[in-house]
């Protein structure tokens, strides 16, 4: 079973992906791109990151951005799993 990040650890868990905010007690992040082509692309390489993980974001897309929501559903709160998930996304 993943272990839940405790709301204590939420400051932590910010240090530990520094680029990303909390909102609706979800890890965020928003990228905007030149165009639709190379989001679209970005998108893609997040589904094979998520893949290799066996954990899905939650992801929107208007035109040259990308809005990205991190949490573990299974569990209604965060993990190990999101930060991993959020640190291979900023390597992409």
């Amino acid at each position: 079973m993943v272990k839940k990040i405790k709301a204590l650890s939420l400051k932590k868990t910010k240090t530990l992906v520094p680029t990303w905010s909390i909102k609706k007690n979800q890890l965020y992040k928003k990228f905007i791109f030149s165009n639709f082509s190379d989001a679209l692309g970005f998108i893609v390489q997040i589904g094979i990151e998520s893949e290799k993980l066996d954990h899905h974001p939650t992801l929107s897309n208007t035109y040259n951005k990308v809005e990205v929501y991190l949490s573990t559903h299974s569990i209604g709160g965060l993990s190990d799993l999101d930060i991993q998930l959020a640190n291979n996304i900023d390597n992409i």
